[in-house]
């Protein structure tokens, strides 16, 4: 079976972990975009059109889920997953609630995001 490239938007303000991931995705063959900010993920989606997102949680300015909350009013269709290295339980209900399609404790294992990839493509 064949699999499609997907059009995949990477978030978060530690651009080490934002630029591994990308990588990750990009080994793959898929087209990935990185935005270092929740500010920068809305333009991001209000600029284009993505299968699928990974935001993490906690950023300055917007978090990962204030971004998703407001990309969700003008993109209902977006899939996100969320990346955190807290708890935050209260953000990540509020995620869930908007319909986030999971979260992963950080540090994130790529085979897992690559199965989530998958799952959410199918």
């Amino acid at each position: 079976m064949t699999k499609r490239p997907l059009d995949i938007l990477v978030v978060d303000d530690d651009r080490d972990n934002a630029d591994s991931l990308a990588e990750v995705f990009a080994l793959d063959d898929h087209h990935v975009t990185i935005a270092y900010s929740g500010e920068q993920a809305i333009e991001a989606f209000r600029r284009g059109r993505f299968d699928i997102g990974f935001f993490d949680v906690m950023m300055p300015g917007k978090s990962g889920v204030e971004s998703f909350v407001e990309i969700k009013a003008f993109r209902p269709e977006a899939k996100v997953f969320f990346m955190t290295g807290y708890s935050g339980e209260d953000l990540l209900q509020q995620a869930r609630d908007h319909g986030a399609m999971g979260v992963f404790g950080k540090p994130v294992d790529p085979g897992r995001l690559l199965d989530a990839i998958e799952r959410a493509a199918a």
